[in-house]
């Protein structure tokens, strides 16, 4: 593999986070490991291949680092019997990864999904090692089937981002914001590099192994329309472009579940922040323009999404007692109440004004709350309601993978020096994507495959 030597000084890259910046001294550079995106899968890749004693080079397109795990509510599943127990809940690996299954619907790989149940409990206990404190209980999020989703004390996806990336910084990685991948750089049959654009100069990178973790194609109205046709908005809470991923198809990688994208009900809009509060499966209502409850609010993400779109042009709302916003992180409290000031969500004392307020019948509303189960039930005033509109949320196609984390040739093969984790992969979840997932499927799967870029590039100096 070819080296070339460093040739001119970049100025500093501000993360965002007020962390001093990483120095970046080429327009052509190497580097062992090469992670493209800097979400939770990029960031635990860099960390993992840092703590091998490699050289880790981590490229961001957006001025700041996270992805849309910055974004995220933050929540994170696996099995935790101690805490568990206290709420008179059982659940185990073995459970979680028949759940997984289950939800998959013969999509994907099993194997994949087992590694994400069974590493899940010790990922947690790595993230934990990095810094980030969790509350001392569990929620059942919606669409997660159970309650094991765990969530940072402080603010939610933030968390994550903000010691994993001080971790980064801390073993030397290199964190290059506003750097857009655009290319890569191929020799024979080889991948060995990227060409990277920053402030309108083109670098090319070197390495011995690269790591994909540049998200999804949630907010790509163009790959939307041609791999999911059939679906008719292209609303999307994801800021992934998918950008990363066609390139890496239009290079031979293979790819799959590409026409499968995950639609929740996405709350009401401000400034490209949502207001959202569907965010738990008890105490909350889904109901339409006429006071119906038109889906079961603890079903699977994609029949809820499916019941939305289903209402046609129907307003339906989100209704939900001030004990599921109690629990809410202080970052989307902030949005709802942004929202609320701005006249984008609804609250009341009583269900009965709620409804009044935002034009549906109570009687229906009222007829639930008498006969239905009151774990279910809006209790706590005040009440709040804000409008459901079906948004892309998380694309569920990408790159395939094995076990290691290496991608595929079009033929199965895997490829020794490239290696993917995160939104970007197609065949961890199948044809549904359980909430409180998509960070247990890019923890896990980040680690692994910084894991495996840094021993493969590691077995090239020996």
């Amino acid at each position: 593999m070819k080296r070339r030597t460093l040739n001119s000084l970049l100025a500093f890259f501000s993360l965002g986070f007020g962390f001093a910046p990483s120095i970046v001294e080429a327009a052509v550079t190497s580097c062992d490991v090469l992670v493209v995106g800097s979400g939770a899968a990029g960031l635990s890749a860099a960390l993992e291949a840092a703590d091998a004693g490699c050289k880790v080079i981590l490229l961001e397109k957006e001025a700041f680092v996270g992805g849309d795990t910055l974004r995220s509510g933050g929540f994170y599943n696996a099995p935790d019997p101690k805490i568990q127990e206290l709420i008179h809940v059982t659940d185990s690996p073995e459970f979680f990864y028949q759940q997984l299954e289950e939800s998959a619907h013969g999509k994907g790989d099993p194997a994949l999904r087992k590694i994400l149940a069974y590493n899940s409990v010790d990922t947690l206990e790595w993230l934990k090692k990095q810094g980030v404190v969790f509350e001392e209980r569990v929620f059942q999020i919606y669409g997660s089937k159970h309650p094991r989703s765990h969530k940072p004390s402080l603010i939610s996806g933030t968390s994550y981002i903000q010691k994993l990336s001080e971790a980064c910084l801390q073993r030397g990685v290199k964190i290059m914001t506003g750097s857009y991948f655009s290319d890569f750089i191929v020799e024979g049959s080889n991948v060995i590099g990227a060409f990277v654009e920053h402030k309108g100069m083109r670098q090319q990178i070197y390495a011995k192994t690269i790591v994909l973790a540049a998200g999804g194609f949630g907010n790509n109205p163009e790959m939307v329309k041609r791999y999911v046709p059939s679906l008719k908005f292209v609303f999307s809470d994801s800021r992934g472009h998918g950008s990363v991923l066609q390139k890496a198809i239009d290079l031979g990688l293979k790819a799959e579940n590409m026409d499968i994208v995950e639609c929740v009900p996405e709350g009401s809009f401000l400034d490209q922040f949502s207001a959202r509060i569907y965010v738990f499966v008890k105490n909350t209502f889904f109901v339409n323009e006429n006071g119906e409850r038109f889906v079961d609010e603890a079903a699977q993400r994609n029949v809820i999404s499916k019941a939305l779109i289903a209402q046609g042009n129907k307003r339906c709302y989100t209704i939900v007692g001030s004990e599921n916003i109690s629990k809410m992180g202080k970052d989307l409290r902030k949005n709802l109440y942004r929202a609320y000031f701005a006249g984008q969500v609804w609250k009341a004392n009583t269900l009965e004004e709620l409804c009044e307020i935002i034009k549906i019948p109570f009687a229906p509303i009222k007829a639930y709350v008498e006969q239905g189960d009151s774990s279910k039930t809006p209790s706590e005033p005040p009440f709040w309601a804000v409008r459901m509109y079906p948004w892309i949320h998380y694309t569920l196609g990408g790159l395939s993978i094995n076990t290691d984390a290496n991608c595929l040739t079009t033929s199965g093969q895997p490829i020794p020096n490239l290696f993917a984790a995160g939104q970007i992969t197609g065949n961890v979840h199948g044809e549904n994507r359980l909430g409180g997932c998509g960070l247990t499927d890019a923890f896990v799967f980040g680690r692994i495959a910084g894991q495996n870029a840094a021993k493969f590039a590691k077995s090239l100096a020996q």
